[in-house]
């Protein structure tokens, strides 16, 4: 997960920001209605969504013009992710009280979520922190500024806090920023800290190590997820978190053991399933991933990561109709979305639907038209074609023009003059493929075959013998060899290859 996808989880998983584990008093004196709105503030601070939800609604429907009732329902649909909700109430409280700064500060977050950033940033420069004396909206206010990429005020207005609240609910936000203002030396600091704060705000800490993972600093936090799981042997998060940190750190034994205890401790979780589906694949095991990331899509079918996870995956491990039903499901949560029309055109045409893979794939060049995969994929395309196959070189030698080192594209241009019977250009296309990979069996043995055409006996059989050393169970190559043992009077070898080629061939036909 990016950066930026992470400080959207994190926000929508904890509210504006976190819980506070510190004890931190909402309000120093409170009496009547306000002693009701504390309690619920910290019931939602808490993470007690569910069972706050119906009553903080009574409330506030029983009184519509109380500011502070509506904005703490705003906050509960904006830790619900009901984006449009939390919205909607904030503009309410806002006309009601211009100056209520909690709401300003959540209101900001909130659009920033959904990329209105220019107004947030407007009212985020509004508030002064100085003048904020509740610990709960000055950690809100330094969440929306790290989601607004202003990093230095950000660790500015958490330097303000006290230190039990520095060293806890802070450092998520902290290690954020450090890692947005290259400031990864700081991050080493951090960690001991943590360590300290697994009794008080284990949540915190755990928060503080998912933003360490997701900067690829996951060998620094696996002591520290160790020491949270030990201390809260039923947290999934937890463990979920170590899986995800020692599958980055190639510790798969310890991954597949967390993961396992994760999935029996919440067997309804997307993001287990999900990590259960990357764990197979660092592993080798593509086509094992996919019922896991079946599952994920399961229990989150609006997810666009999961979705096209499953649709890679599924092209990977060659079961392109699970990728093309994925990528369809992408596009129609988001029509646009590049990735989705890429893997929606791979998908289709390794199925071998070559309009549906051409119309995608050309929408997709338009939208990356400097995008060297895509470039290649439609040029595929078009070479599957029998009667387009000078637009699909022309679309390749245009891919060579994006990237001048596409081992992919000078190999089908080589093959484009292959099949026409233009040995010299397929030769020199060729020859570039094997110079930029020589271990490429399929190149070496097609430059062996052009070779074999052009009566260079010598050339191919070097080419072919390569390429049967790299892949020896490549039926093609036996064959070619096969040939050219025959042309240079070597009935022995000849006879061995056809045997080997035909041998692949009864196996693969089972």
């Amino acid at each position: 997960m990016k950066l930026a996808q992470a400080l959207r989880t994190l926000v929508l998983a904890t509210g504006t920001l976190v819980v506070l584990g510190s004890g931190i008093s909402v309000y120093t004196q409170v009496s009547g209605n306000d002693r009701i709105l504390a309690k619920f503030e910290k019931d939602l601070e808490a993470g007690k969504l569910a069972q706050s939800e119906k009553p903080l609604l009574d409330y506030a429907l029983a009184h519509p013009n109380d500011a502070k009732a509506l904005e703490l329902m705003g906050r509960l649909r904006l830790k619900q992710g009901r984006i449009d909700e939390a919205l909607a109430l904030y503009r309410r409280v806002l006309t009601l009280d211009p100056q209520f700064v909690s709401a300003k500060v959540n209101y900001a977050a909130a659009l920033l979520l959904i990329g209105q950033s220019d107004e947030a940033i407007r009212l985020l420069k509004g508030i002064d922190p100085s003048g904020i004396k509740d610990l709960i909206t000055r950690l809100n206010l330094a969440q929306a500024l790290v989601l607004a990429g202003n990093c230095p005020q950000a660790l500015a207005v958490a330097a303000g806090l006290p230190a039990a609240v520095l060293n806890t609910d802070a450092l998520a936000i902290r290690a954020t920023c450090y890692v947005q203002l290259g400031r990864t030396s700081d991050l080493d600091v951090l960690v001991p800290i943590a360590k300290k704060g697994i009794t008080t705000s284990p949540n915190a800490v755990m928060r503080f190590a998912g933003v360490m993972i997701d900067a690829g600093r996951s060998k620094a936090v696996i002591e520290v997820l160790q020491l949270v799981s030990r201390s809260m042997p039923a947290n999934s998060k937890a463990l979920t978190l170590l899986g995800k940190a020692e599958i980055m750190e190639k510790d798969f034994a310890a991954a597949q053991q967390h993961l396992g205890r994760a999935a029996a401790l919440e067997a309804n979780s997307p993001e287990v399933a999900y990590l259960q589906a990357q764990l197979e694949i660092e592993r080798g095991n593509v086509g094992a991933a996919i019922p896991f990331l079946k599952k994920a899509v399961q229990l989150a079918p609006s997810s666009p990561d999961i979705l096209a996870g499953l649709a890679l995956t599924a092209i990977k491990a060659n079961q392109p109709r699970d990728a093309v039903e994925a990528a369809e499901k992408l596009l129609a949560l988001k029509p646009d979305d590049p990735d989705g029309l890429y893997l929606l055109g791979a998908a289709a045409l390794q199925i071998g639907d070559l309009q549906k893979a051409q119309s995608n794939l050309e929408r997709y060049t338009l939208v990356r038209p400097k995008d060297s995969r895509g470039c290649v994929a439609l040029g595929l395309t078009l070479a599957a074609q029998r009667d387009q196959i000078e637009p699909a070189r022309q679309q390749l030698l245009h891919c060579l023009e994006i990237d001048p080192g596409n081992v992919e594209a000078k190999y089908q241009i080589g093959l484009s003059y292959k099949a026409q019977g233009d040995t010299t250009q397929a030769i020199r296309f060729l020859e570039q493929t094997v110079a930029t990979a020589p271990r490429h069996a399929s190149a070496l043995r097609d430059l062996g075959t052009v070779y074999l055409q052009a009566g260079n006996e010598a050339k191919a059989r070097e080419m072919l013998e390569r390429s049967a050393a790299i892949d020896p169970n490549d039926a093609e190559t036996h064959f070619q060899l096969s040939r050219l043992y025959n042309l240079i009077g070597d009935a022995g070898l000849a006879k061995q290859h056809l045997e080997l080629f035909q041998k692949i061939k009864n196996r693969k036909s089972q």
